[in-house]
């Protein structure tokens, strides 16, 4: 049985019956949800633990990719949010595009860059964001999703020679 109900709309996610006030509390605390309207990707992850239902989709990984689909338009995004979620971190959505903030380990924390196998970015892009990531005191990791869905990765710091 899920902790919530939640129901998608042309402008979000949002929570339409809390079925476990201590679930729905998390969620808030974890700056998830705000004024009813649940953050996709920590949506998505929710339904693909069983935790959250989003009417007139399926529940588990399957409603879970819907979601993704329907809300972010980046399952790969997803997928690495997943990933580090399973992994026991705290995840939120970075700043730069498609990026996400990683706590590890205490007090330090990744930006994590997500990209897609066979979507082509450039070089100085990535020293861009890696250097961007290191001025705002971040780790900057370079996440990329393979045609199948499994995620690799790597450290991303740009050296000057690359500048």
């Amino acid at each position: 049985m899920p902790d919530a109900v939640a129901e998608i709309r042309d402008d979000g996610l949002f929570l339409r019956d809390c079925l476990s006030q201590r679930f729905c509390n998390q969620l808030v605390g974890a700056g998830s949800m705000s004024e009813g309207r649940i953050d996709p990707l920590e949506g998505a992850y929710q339904v693909a633990k069983g935790r959250l239902e989003v009417e007139g989709v399926d529940s588990g990984w399957v409603g879970a990719l819907e979601v993704a689909r329907r809300l972010l338009r980046d399952v790969d995004l997803f997928l690495v949010y997943y990933d580090l979620r399973r992994r026991g971190r705290r995840v939120r959505r970075g700043v730069r595009p498609r990026t996400l903030i990683v706590s590890y380990s205490g007090r330090r924390m990744l930006e994590v860059l997500v990209l897609s196998e066979g979507r082509p970015t450039s070089v100085r892009r990535i020293v861009e964001w890696s250097k961007a990531a290191a001025k705002d005191d971040y780790e900057p990791i370079i996440a990329v999703v393979d045609d199948y869905g499994i995620v690799t990765y790597y450290s991303a710091r740009a050296s000057s020679s690359l500048a």
